[in-house]
Formats: structure tokens, sequence, C-alpha cells
């Protein structure tokens, strides 16, 4: 059996956003969406969950590049 370290592979999962609406940025790996990124007058609020309308607040950030790292890093099941 051979065991391999989750963090180096969520470091370099690549992230695609697509522009849901005004102030809403979904964010998704080749395989699932991650969540959403809103924009709430320059705060940055990163949601985990396929669905913004019932996904789990992670946090929120001055920047959309560190709302993008909080959802790409964020523990999931593997």
């Amino acid at each position: 059996m051979t065991t391999i370290a989750v963090e180096p592979l969520r470091r370099s999962a690549q992230l695609s956003t697509r522009i849901v609406s005004g102030g809403l940025v979904q964010v998704s790996t080749p395989d699932r969406v991650l969540g959403h990124v809103r924009d709430e007058g320059g705060v940055h609020v990163a949601l985990k969950g396929p669905n913004p309308a019932w996904a789990e607040e992670v946090g929120r950030y001055t920047t959309l590049g560190m709302a993008l790292e909080a959802l790409r890093l964020r523990k999931r099941s593997v």
C-alpha cells in the first residue's frame, strides 16, 4: 500500500472561474464545483458547495485571490 500526502494535491489543483451574475463567481476544478465567491462591497465571501443558496461560508477576505485560495485549500473528501 502506498500513502501519499493530500496537501500537495490540493496546492496543485487547477481552478477555473466563471461569472454567474454581478458579484458572484463560480469556482471549480476540472471535475467538480468547489464553491462560489460573492463580492459584498469590497469584501469577498468564500462559499463552499455547488449551490450558492445552500453553501457554507468559509470566510471573508480582502481580495478575490485570497478567497479563491481558501476554496482551493479547504479540506474535502478524497
